[in-house]
């Protein structure tokens, strides 16, 4: 099933990141049909972040990039995974969570920019150009925003003052954007020297500050809202100032749109991120299932649930499960 790319037909070449564990290897396959399927004229080298995924998964989803043609699969293992479990205590997710903010050290020095999504509940709809290949204007990371100050009707973006006003703490340590999809400025990473130890004085510094807040168990939300901490005031929101809606995120469409709206969107989404919703779409219970796909783990949940039009998101999600469960049969898998 390879079609095989020639350098001389690329349109556009893209570095992109997940990180994971075992469970979501399944997730992380349907992720690459999609990307294979929707960035066809493109090359894209994908690199999986990881401390303990078995060699057989490993195998199967290189075989699976490598029947694609246009991806290149790369498995990077991290052999200290512990020196991550300062921010996992701060912030109540796995290790894998976290192993993306040393991205810079963990790449190859030669790559300049790379586009981070989550693993499993991420899938790249359309062409992506535009935000990855945006300006970093000398930012960290490129963002969707989510939250901002408003000062004379304007959004403003938050500075690294706010974190010791305490009426913005809070907001901020639950994520300024939403990181189920940013791109990072792998260069300047490694030039101001960012390492986990950077990471680990900044959590422990946030914990004395959110205590004198308000009492929380843990000190900020996941890896956003550490990221929001360490780069605050040095992040690019895509689309802003230009562009003053707090709902524009066609690089991180999350489903929870859909709350508010009862409509589509005036953009179309290019990178789908199905978060704000009851259930990942793996915890569906679709009609039908391919059958290696099939789970007898847990309670599968009513589509029901779901607002009528985050359905079709979901339908979509199903069809390239199957997709994906097609190209592992003709690959022999």
């Amino acid at each position: 099933m390879s079609t095989g790319h020639s350098q001389n037909f690329i349109k556009h070449h893209y570095h992109i990141l997940t990180s994971s564990d075992n469970a979501l290897v399944p997730q992380i396959a349907v992720s690459i049909t999609a990307m294979a399927k929707n960035l066809a004229g493109d090359f894209i080298d994908f690199y999986l972040l990881h401390s303990q995924i078995t060699p057989e998964n490993l195998q199967l989803l290189s075989t699976l990039c490598r029947g694609y043609g246009n991806i290149m699969f790369h498995e990077i293992q991290i052999h200290k995974p512990e020196i991550f479990d300062p921010l996992v205590q701060a912030g109540n997710w796995v290790r894998e969570t976290y192993f993306p903010l040393c991205a810079h050290q963990l790449l190859p020095d030669t790559i300049e920019r790379v586009l981070y999504l989550d693993a499993g509940d991420t899938l790249v709809l359309g062409d992506i150009a535009p935000y990855y290949f945006c300006d970093f204007e000398d930012n960290f990371l490129i963002v969707t925003g989510t939250r901002y100050k408003v000062e004379n009707n304007t959004y403003v973006n938050f500075s690294p003052d706010d974190l010791t006003t305490p009426g913005f703490l809070p907001g901020i340590l639950k994520g300024i954007f939403n990181s189920g999809s940013y791109v990072i400025n792998l260069r300047k990473m490694r030039e101001a020297k960012i390492d986990i130890s950077y990471y680990c004085r900044l959590t422990e510094l946030l914990g004395k500050l959110r205590a004198e807040s308000e009492a929380e168990k843990f000190i900020y939300f996941g890896d956003q809202g550490l990221l929001s901490a360490a780069f605050i005031g040095n992040m690019k929101y895509y689309g802003y100032p230009e562009i003053q809606d707090l709902y524009y995120w066609p690089y991180n469409f999350c489903l929870g749109y859909y709350d508010h709206f009862d409509h589509k969107p005036d953009y179309q989404p290019a990178i789908l991120h199905f978060a704000g919703v009851p259930f990942k779409p793996w915890k569906a219970d679709y009609p039908l299932w391919p059958k290696r796909f099939h789970t007898t783990g847990g309670t599968l949940q009513e589509l029901s649930k779901l607002k009528p039009l985050q359905l079709e998101y979901y339908f979509l999600w199903l069809e390239y499960l199957f997709l994906t469960d097609q190209a592992l049969t003709t690959l022999g898998l």
